[in-house]
């Protein structure tokens, strides 16, 4: 919890075999008939994004007897990938060998970087996020990105960072 699985998936315990009942929003097609004395697994119909704190499970025998409401656990939908924008780019030649970069993410989660840059800023906050890159070598920086993954496991598509040239060398006079 959360998940990007639109289409959970829930175990319960029941005794005795009969018809799946359910309640509140979440509901099965496939789901209908509980084993008895063993585990049931039901796979909910698709949810939307939201929370979700009002499912519940009732078995109820051939005998006509019901079970009282199993209360699911609240659980969140989230199927939406975090989106990123540049803010602030690093400086297109820079004498800095750790040179900051700012983006925006809308959601929070953690920083995934590639390419030939890296930092030891992991958390990304749903806002402006400054990352400084770890120190690197004079020389040309073209291929660096970075994507947020959420809570939910949702991964944003790469945000490519500017292309930057790290110069630390000053000039030699003869």
């Amino acid at each position: 919890n959360p998940t990007n699985d639109n289409t959970p998936n829930y175990t319960f315990f029941s005794t005795l075999p009969g018809t799946i009942n359910y309640s509140g929003v979440c509901d099965s097609d496939n789901n209908t008939s509980a084993v008895g004395d063993d585990n049931n697994t039901v796979t909910f119909n698709a949810l939307a994004e939201n929370t979700y704190n009002d499912c519940k499970i009732s078995v109820t025998t051939s005998a006509s007897n019901t079970s009282d409401n199993l209360s699911v656990n609240s659980f969140t939908i989230d199927t939406t990938a975090p989106s990123l924008n540049q803010v602030t780019p690093v400086p297109t030649s820079d004498n800095d060998s750790t040179p900051n970069y700012t983006f925006y993410s809308n959601q929070a989660g953690e920083i995934i970087y590639g390419g030939n840059c890296d930092s030891s800023d992991t958390s990304a906050d749903a806002d402006n996020n400054t990352i400084t890159f770890n120190a690197l070598a004079d020389a040309t920086y073209s291929d660096c990105y970075i994507t947020v993954r959420d809570n939910a496991s949702n991964t944003s598509d790469n945000l490519t960072v500017n292309t930057f040239t790290i110069d630390t060398t000053g000039p030699v006079l003869d």
